[in-house]
């Protein structure tokens, strides 16, 4: 399992930074967004990018676009990006709604959109994974399955991250069943109470199960939501999921 930071914990970092704390931190690659620090369609920043991580012996885990599913935007100038990133994993979004809200039609939209999305992607050999959020379609186990069943394609996957107000045995249900259909793809990890942030190591015990339940199909567990924004922080978060992973075993 690799571990990684995802770029945009620190939107306020420059790329150069952002690798800098990686590397001290002794994790595997980057999750880089598209928001800030390589937007779709910059192909000169995206290629800076790639070089610039390939060189400090980082990998590019995966680009974290804010594509949502069911916009039918420009998602070609998504994938020409990721390509110029050589990652091979693409983050989306489920739409824009929560799932207990959604008409019919936005719900066929997400699902002809990720179609669209995923075969266009499969002809790079790069996946594409939802994120597992409130306020989209994915904010369920129930609504993920349907939809990663209804898109049926290959290469959509989704992530995952513990919910709030979720059982801690609600996850681990959750994290199976999504293995089970192959589609687990990387976990976003951090640590909160309640609206406050916490050190990762505060959730020891409940990420060493998610990470030895998750680590059948090997994602990458990717630090995000640092508390207090500090880097000093994430570097000792990472010290924290480092140890985790191996005292599950490192696959």
């Amino acid at each position: 399992m690799l571990t990684g930071l995802v770029s945009v914990t620190f939107r306020k970092l420059s790329p150069p930074e952002i690798v800098r704390l990686a590397k001290e931190a002794g994790l595997d690659g980057i999750e880089w967004g598209g928001d800030i620090h390589c937007p779709p369609g910059d192909e000169q920043t995206a290629r800076d990018i790639a070089a610039l991580t390939r060189e400090n012996g980082l990998t590019t885990i995966s680009y974290g676009s804010y594509y949502r599913a069911g916009s039918r935007g420009p998602f070609d100038q998504v994938l020409s990006t990721a390509v110029t990133l050589k990652t091979q994993n693409i983050r989306i979004w489920a739409g824009d709604t929560a799932s207990a809200k959604v008409r019919a039609d936005e719900w066929s939209s997400v699902v002809e959109d990720a179609r669209r999305c995923a075969d266009m992607a499969a002809a790079h050999g790069i996946a594409v994974s939802f994120e597992y959020h409130a306020d989209t379609l994915t904010d369920t186990l129930p609504t993920a399955v349907r939809l990663l069943s209804e898109v049926d394609r290959p290469n959509i996957f989704t992530y995952w991250q513990p919910p709030d107000g979720v059982s801690f045995e609600e996850n681990l249900l959750s994290i199976r069943r999504l293995i089970e259909m192959n589609k687990l793809k990387n976990l976003h990890v951090f640590s909160w109470k309640g609206a406050d942030r916490m050190p990762l190591a505060d959730g020891n015990d409940s990420w060493r199960q998610y990470i030895r339940e998750a680590s059948a199909c090997s994602p990458a567990l990717l630090l995000e939501f640092v508390k207090g924004d500090d880097p000093a922080q994430m570097v000792e978060d990472a010290r924290t999921l480092i140890a985790l992973r191996q005292s599950v075993g490192n696959k």
